[in-house]
């Protein structure tokens, strides 16, 4: 399904369709986040949706899934990592070094975490498991959020009409094969 073919959904559903995908993409559900968001900005520019209306729609819904992932990682996060953690090679030891991390660099993650497709799914599940302190762990979502939403909705709206949303998907693919190899070049030199 294209996103051309989503247009008719949109137009029904509205702003509750752009929260209800950006919640699910949040929270782990799989969802085209960046490509729907720069696509939201075209269709903001062609003024079949407003462009506030879908910015505070879609930061809600990022908002929301963030504290529910976040909600979950606390409730049953550690527990999980505890009991089934050894079968996906999640040691107490591995975890420790998780939790020692994201204290000392998740500021930096929870903000920048928006730009990387699997650890901004990630960040909200290890922030509520590793009891991130809840407020500011809030600010750094309200901030991170605000700043994503904005700058994909916005690039679509100024370039919607010179850029081919095919093309906006191998540029997402390129970025998630170059994250991808970075990762695992980090991974092997440790």
């Amino acid at each position: 399904m294209s996103l051309e073919n989503v247009t008719p959904y949109i137009q029904q559903y509205g702003y509750w369709l752009v929260f209800f995908i950006l919640f699910c993409g949040i929270v782990g559900i799989p969802a085209p986040e960046e490509t729907f968001l720069l696509f939201i900005g075209i269709l903001c520019a062609k003024h079949q949706l407003s462009y506030s209306i879908s910015t505070g729609a879609a930061i809600i819904g990022v908002l929301v899934g963030m504290l529910t992932a976040y909600w979950i990682g606390k409730k049953v996060g550690l527990p999980f990592v505890h009991k089934y953690g050894r079968y996906v090679k999640i040691t107490p030891e591995r975890w420790d070094r998780v939790d020692k991390k994201f204290r000392k660099h998740g500021t930096k993650s929870l903000i920048v975490g928006f730009y990387l497709p699997g650890l901004r799914q990630l960040n909200p599940y290890i922030a509520g498991a590793c009891r991130y302190p809840f407020y500011y762990y809030l600010f750094l979502s309200i901030i991170g959020s605000g700043l994503w939403v904005t700058i994909f909705i916005t690039l679509g709206y100024f370039l919607g009409d010179q850029i081919d949303i095919a093309y906006i998907g191998l540029i997402a693919a390129l970025l998630l094969v170059f994250v991808f190899v970075k990762w695992v070049k980090d991974k092997k030199a440790v």
